[in-house]
């Protein structure tokens, strides 16, 4: 699939998701029709290299999403524990928000 540019005004929504005992923000960019198409992670300081792999993991997931990959199919493949599955770091988390706007679609 090609992937489709976003519109330069789109609606977006920021989540708080604590991970641990680490608190960070999810910021989900949303295409004309309301699907999840871009992510952008902040919680780590400015600079640190933490902060560059967030800021890394969010234009490849969203890259992903705008060129068809679903959310819930990454979900599958990030790092799981206990059961039911529950997300054990930030990615697993933010993949898991993008999948429910990805089930909740119109």
């Amino acid at each position: 699939m090609i992937r489709v540019r976003l519109p330069n005004r789109r609606r977006a929504i920021t989540h708080d998701l604590v991970v641990g005992r680490a608190h960070y923000t999810a910021t989900i960019g949303f295409d004309e029709i309301g699907r999840p198409r871009e992510l952008f992670l902040d919680g780590a300081k400015a600079g640190s290299d933490m902060a560059a792999v967030l800021d890394d993991v969010g234009v490849a997931v969203s890259v992903a999403l705008q060129s068809g990959v679903n959310a819930a199919a990454m979900a599958v493949s990030a790092g799981r524990a206990g059961s039911p599955p529950t997300a054990i770091s930030i990615i697993g988390a933010a993949l898991d928000l993008l999948a429910a706007y990805e089930r909740a679609e119109p």
